[in-house]
C-alpha cells in the first residue's frame, strides 16, 4: 500500500467543506517513467477524467513520499504541479487534488471568499502581501505580456480602470485583462477584450487628468468563482466621507524608482480618506479604492496619478461622480 509522508496545502488556503469540496486524489504520471520529472497537470487531468475538477479551483493539495539525498524542483500552482528532476536524483511521486466551490455562481457583489486583512498597515510602497485572493474583483491589465496597470471587476463583461493606462483605444491586441491573480506569474485567467471605453471628456495632455477613467469590456464573460468576483459600484448617497477606513490593492512600484519595479504578488495598504486621497504609487494607476459598508464592499475611486512614490499624494478618480456615465456604457 502506497503511504504520503508529507500533505500540504497550497498557500496554506484550506478548502471550506460549507461551500467547496475536494476532487478524488490524482497520480498521472510517475518519475520513474518520465527520467526523474513528474506532472500533475490540471488541463490533462480534465482531459483524462472528464467533468471531475472545475477550471478555476480554489486551493490544491498534494502528498508525496519523502526522497532521501534527492535534488529536485517542484512548483505547485492551481493549474497543478510541475517538478524537474533526473533519472540519478528523481522527484518523489506526487498525488493532488483539487478544491472546487459546489455553486461558484455568486449574485451578489462586494462579497470576498477569503477576507481580507483590515489591520492597520503601511502604504504599497512598503507594503504588505495581501492574503491571497482576498480582493477577487483586482485585475492587472496587461500590455504586450506585462503589467501596465491596475483595475476592478464590476460584472461579467466589464472592468473600471484609468482612461491614461488604454492608450490607443483601437490596439485590442496588445492589451490583455488577467484575473484571479495573486502572484502574477503563477495564477489568473487572461481575457481577451472586444472594447477599450475612454471617457469622453478625458484630455491626456491635462496634467489634472480630470474625467481620468475608461472601462474595459471583454471578449468572453468572466467565470465567477472563489477568486474572482465583481466589487459593487458606489452608489452617489453612499460615498464614503472625510475620515472613513479604505484600502488600495495592487501589483504597483514597491520602490521610489524605475516604473518597472512592480511587484510580483498582490500588496495592499489601509488608509483613511482626506482632501487629497493620498497614497499608493504610479504603477497602481487603474486600481481600485475599496471600502466596506454594512459587509459589502465597494469601489470609492480609481487610481489616476501620483507626484512621486509615496512621499506624495496620489489622486483617485472618485466613481460615484460617474455613475451614471458608467452604467450608460455598461448597458
Amino acid at each position: 500500500m502506497e503511504t504520503y509522508q508529507t500533505q500540504l496545502l497550497l498557500d496554506n488556503i484550506a478548502c471550506d467543506i460549507a461551500r467547496a469540496q475536494w476532487s478524488i486524489w490524482f497520480n498521472t504520471q510517475n518519475p520513474f517513467s518520465f527520467n526523474g520529472n513528474d506532472m500533475e497537470d490540471l488541463k490533462q487531468i480534465q482531459q483524462q477524467y472528464p467533468n471531475t475538477v472545475c477550471d478555476n479551483p480554489i486551493t490544491v493539495e498534494y502528498a508525496y513520499e519523502n526522497i532521501k539525498d534527492s535534488f529536485y524542483h517542484t512548483v505547485v500552482n492551481l493549474n497543478g504541479l510541475f517538478c524537474s528532476g533526473t533519472f540519478i536524483s528523481p522527484c518523489p511521486d506526487y498525488r493532488i487534488r483539487f478544491c472546487c466551490m459546489k455553486n461558484v455562481e455568486r449574485q451578489q457583489c462586494g462579497a470576498t471568499y477569503n477576507s481580507p486583512m483590515v489591520m492597520n498597515h503601511l502604504r504599497i510602497i512598503n507594503g504588505i502581501e495581501a492574503i491571497p485572493h482576498s480582493w477577487p474583483w483586482a485585475v492587472t491589465l496587461e500590455y504586450r505580456g506585462k503589467h501596465e496597470c491596475g483595475g476592478v471587476i464590476i460584472d461579467q463583461y466589464h472592468i473600471l480602470t484609468a482612461a491614461h493606462c488604454l492608450g490607443d483605444p483601437n490596439d485590442l491586441t496588445n492589451y490583455k485583462a488577467k484575473v484571479g491573480v495573486h502572484h502574477r506569474q503563477f495564477s489568473g485567467q487572461l481575457y481577451s477584450i472586444s472594447q477599450l471605453i475612454i471617457h469622453p471628456l478625458y484630455d491626456e495632455n491635462q496634467w489634472t487628468k480630470q474625467n481620468d477613467i475608461g472601462i474595459i469590456k471583454l471578449a468572453q464573460p468572466i467565470v465567477w468563482s472563489a477568486t474572482v468576483q465583481p466589487i459593487c459600484l458606489t452608489e452617489k448617497t453612499l460615498a464614503p466621507p472625510l475620515g472613513k477606513t479604505v484600502f488600495v490593492a495592487g501589483w504597483g512600484n514597491t520602490i521610489d524608482g524605475p516604473a518597472d519595479s512592480s511587484s510580483d504578488i498582490l500588496l495592499q495598504a489601509r488608509l483613511r480618506i482626506v482632501n487629497d486621497c493620498s497614497i499608493t504609487c504610479q504603477g497602481d494607476s487603474g486600481g481600485g479604492l475599496f471600502y466596506n459598508e454594512n459587509g459589502i464592499w465597494y469601489v470609492a475611486g480609481i487610481v489616476s496619478y501620483a507626484l512621486g512614490c509615496g512621499n506624495f499624494p496620489t489622486v483617485f478618480t472618485r466613481t460615484s461622480a460617474y455613475l451614471d456615465w458608467i452604467q450608460t456604457m455598461i448597458r
